[in-house]
């Protein structure tokens, strides 16, 4: 299949410039011929009603003909197609099975998606070593949602045994992200002591950079700590 990279490429360039109609129309070459990149991204066109008229059956097929060619990008969105925003089509236990398919050819979304999955049995029955094994995996790649999710492993001692810094060590790893609930958590674990040596100064940082993205508990944490401080 090497053979059509730089056709899809100039296809993905098109649509990329909004030159729909050569886009979908090589597209839909290259996916009667079986490519298995063409095919998910004329599936997502379909999905999307980009630059064709939107039509989810069609989408499936095109995404499921790719999916089934081992193309974990497909997989994953099959498992989207099943999973929460699958409406009608929704089937937890198939998302499950398309999501782990994606998570073992090292897709990091859908690793973190077979970790929820595990952690809350849900198309599966619940096991939370499973669960943190997944996660972990994401995590390890920099996944800032599996990042929190192992934190929140470590906090209560779900799959893992329970350890405060080790908890902290990952929700650290998320704020420096810029996640907001991960800064916010890290503010409050400075503020607390837990798992860190308490530190005020370094609180007030992290509980002030969510709040500048409009947290509401770090805006409140904020002023409970003026108030401490007075």
């Amino acid at each position: 299949m090497d053979k059509y990279v730089s056709s899809y490429n100039i296809c993905v360039e098109k649509l990329e410039a909004g030159e729909y109609a050569e886009a979908i129309s090589a597209l839909r070459d290259l996916a009667d011929k079986g490519y298995d990149k063409a095919q998910y991204r004329l599936g997502l066109c379909y999905s999307e009603g980009l630059g064709v008229e939107k039509d989810v059956e069609r989408a499936m097929i095109y995404i499921f003909d790719a999916a089934i060619q081992g193309n974990c990008d497909a997989q994953f969105e099959m498992g989207e197609m099943h999973g929460e925003k699958g409406g009608l089509l929704m089937c937890k236990q198939e998302a499950f099975l398309w999501y782990r398919a994606a998570a073992r050819r090292g897709h990091v979304e859908a690793q973190y998606q077979v970790g929820n999955s595990y952690y809350n049995g849900m198309g599966v029955v619940r096991n939370y070593d499973s669960a943190v094994e997944y996660y972990r995996l994401a995590a390890e790649q920099g996944y800032a949602p599996a990042q929190v999710a192992m934190g929140h492993c470590y906090d209560l001692g779900e799959g893992v045994i329970a350890n405060l810094k080790e908890a902290f060590a990952w929700y650290l790893k998320a704020a420096e992200q810029g996640v907001d609930d991960a800064m916010f958590v890290v503010g409050s674990r400075y503020e607390q002591g837990k798992g860190v040596e308490r530190d005020i100064e370094a609180a007030r940082e992290w509980y002030s950079r969510a709040a500048r993205d409009g947290y509401e508990d770090a805006i409140n944490a904020l002023h409970d700590l003026d108030g401490l401080l007075v």
